[in-house]
């Protein structure tokens, strides 16, 4: 890779006691980890292809193959009207949106350019192939896991990216075992999809386990006939660092012995499903 890399740093003597000496990595010249499961090493040789340093490694059917996609594309048609979508008093991780809005321009200030950069800079690459996909059928399946949260099996979990908050059923926290005083009483409105406003009943603090990793999350909780026990939304996802995708009907996020997936549960999206249509 040339003078186009800058070469990570010999191991430190006495620091690999703990590394597994059966994984090596030939970039670090270090124990622990394999060459292909380098992550620094994917990044650098994925920035070097993006900035065209690789293309004398590409083979000739790799060529032929980017000269026929880049042929097939066309230009994005031209546009002749924005529409923009106004929304206010949305609970956005517990802040109305203007509140978050004006806080976020407050903090810009004396926020470091760099603090968001380094504190991500060292996440794995998440990707998805076709050895996710555990059902090959066409479907259109919400994404319903199960997970663990305080010593219990909570199932038919939806992850949902449209979300803007955390929420649980009255009746599932109940069904763990809190109590009224673990409850805090809090009236958020939480705005649908169609207008609709509902009014949450409180928040409650539930460790929530996932793939090894353990989690203080924050849920607000309602009262209702709802079809899911929990709705994981962003505020889990970007806790977790996580990934979903409907398609391939499961999620992944990073943990400090690799990427861990949890993988949906299709036949209780089904059911849920017909649950909501009665």
């Amino acid at each position: 890779m040339g003078d186009g890399v800058r070469w990570p740093r010999p191991p430190v003597e006495g620091q690999s006691w703990r590394k597994d000496s059966k994984k090596k990595c030939e970039f670090h010249h270090d124990i622990g980890h394999t060459t292909e499961d380098c992550y620094t090493l994917r990044r650098k040789i994925r920035r070097l292809y993006e900035q065209g340093e690789l293309s004398h490694l590409l083979s000739r059917g790799g060529k032929q193959q980017d000269k026929l996609g880049s042929a097939k594309s066309a230009a994005p048609p031209a546009c002749t009207k924005i529409i923009n979508m106004i929304i206010s008093g949305l609970d956005l991780s517990g802040l109305i949106y203007s509140a978050a809005k004006r806080r976020a321009t407050e903090n810009k200030g004396d926020r470091p350019e760099t603090s968001c950069r380094v504190s991500y800079c060292d996440l794995p690459a998440i990707a998805f192939d076709e050895e996710d996909i555990h059902d090959s059928q066409e479907h259109h399946d919400a994404l319903i896991i199960t997970l663990s949260m305080v010593n219990c099996t909570v199932r038919k979990v939806l992850v949902d990216t449209d979300s803007s908050v955390n929420l649980i059923m009255l009746k599932t926290i109940e069904n763990m075992g809190f109590s009224e005083k673990d409850l805090q009483k809090k009236t958020i409105p939480l705005v649908g999809f169609s207008g609709e406003t509902t009014n949450s009943l409180g928040e409650i603090m539930i460790p929530t386990y996932a793939g090894g990793i353990n989690k203080q999350v924050r849920y607000l909780f309602i009262d209702g006939p709802f079809t899911y026990n929990v709705i994981l939304g962003r505020p889990w996802l970007h806790l977790m660092k996580a990934v979903p995708s409907t398609y391939h009907q499961c999620v992944k996020f990073p943990t400090p012995w690799g990427i861990e997936k949890i993988r949906g549960d299709q036949e209780e999206a089904k059911g849920c499903y017909k649950k909501a249509l009665k």
